[in-house]
């Protein structure tokens, strides 16, 4: 009774800021992702007549209590011994909670013999991360309800996602925390949350037009409307650094050298700029050069979590 799975982070473009229902980690509003190729998580779960369950994030131990939540809501009673490690950096604002617990649902499934259908592995998924359902279907995904579907593959656009590491170790404030806290203090919550509830539609139909000028600018948008939404909570929430800053302005400047590059921002100081696969090398240069970021990582779109053995 044992597998390992593999699933990748993904990043929104439009975002998820807010539940509608902290219980079951439903949404405010639907959302827009993509997966991406270079952020992947492997977990391995075995199960067995262990004392207790133990989970290991890149060699560390960790509280188990969110992974016994998922593996409840599976059905699954055996006590778990779970391995996981990340090929990027842990709760830094990349998204690895999305693959962590996506690639957590597919590996206990599998190694408790469950057959689940995609829908009700993302549903498994939520439970331990809500945008960790846009993990499992990958590629480009749409999140509304109990789980996300993929609405194109990978295939459909062949984009490039160039990621600013804009600063080390784990954020102060986690996202699942923040998004609280900026749902009961902030004065531009609602509004926020209907622009996003706008956006999603505009987002699909550009999408499915490869509109990289009006895809790229709405997600700028969306993003720096969301951080807008966390700076107004109280205590304000800023996930910035002056990296960060200086990464949109060097996209910015691009842009009005000829460059198609734009960005969007998760919770977090990390910057990932949206660009044609024909820019990402001039967009991966400036990156580079702008002060206080310690890598670029450029990423391609990805797919469906998956069982490896």
């Amino acid at each position: 009774m044992k597998a390992t799975a593999a699933a990748h982070a993904n990043i929104a473009l439009v975002k998820y800021w807010g539940k509608r229902d902290e219980a079951l980690l439903l949404p405010e509003a639907g959302s827009l992702s993509v997966a991406l190729d270079k952020l992947l998580t492997t977990t391995t779960v075995e199960l067995g007549d262990f004392a207790a369950d133990s989970f290991t994030l890149d060699g560390h131990p960790e509280d188990p209590c969110r992974a016994r939540a998922l593996l409840d809501a599976a059905g699954i009673r055996k006590r778990a011994r779970i391995a996981s490690g990340n090929d990027f950096p842990t709760a830094a604002g990349l998204a690895s909670s999305s693959s962590g617990f996506a690639a957590l649902a597919v590996a206990a499934c599998a190694a408790a013999g469950l057959r689940k259908s995609a829908d009700e592995l993302s549903a498994l998924a939520r439970i331990g991360s809500g945008s960790a359902s846009r993990s499992v279907p990958g590629g480009w995904a749409v999140w509304e309800d109990a789980f996300a579907r993929q609405v194109f593959a990978p295939s459909h656009w062949d984009l490039r996602f160039c990621i600013a590491v804009c600063a080390a170790g784990p954020k102060q404030v986690g996202s699942r925390d923040g998004m609280r806290a900026t749902r009961e203090t902030s004065p531009y919550h609602a509004a926020f949350i209907a622009q996003c509830r706008r956006d999603l539609p505009d987002a699909l139909k550009l999408l499915a037009a490869r509109d990289l000028p009006g895809l790229g600018a709405l997600a700028e948008r969306n993003a720096l409307r969301m951080h807008a939404d966390a700076l107004a909570a109280d205590p304000p929430l800023l996930y910035w650094q002056p990296a960060t800053v200086a990464c949109l302005l060097a996209l910015l400047e691009l842009r009005a050298s000829g460059v198609a590059a734009w960005a969007t921002i998760d919770a977090g100081p990390h910057l990932v700029a949206i660009c044609a696969s024909s820019d990402a090398g001039a967009v991966e240069g400036r990156l580079r050069s702008v002060p206080g970021v310690t890598e670029v990582v450029v990423c391609a779109p990805a797919g469906a979590a998956r069982v490896l053995s």
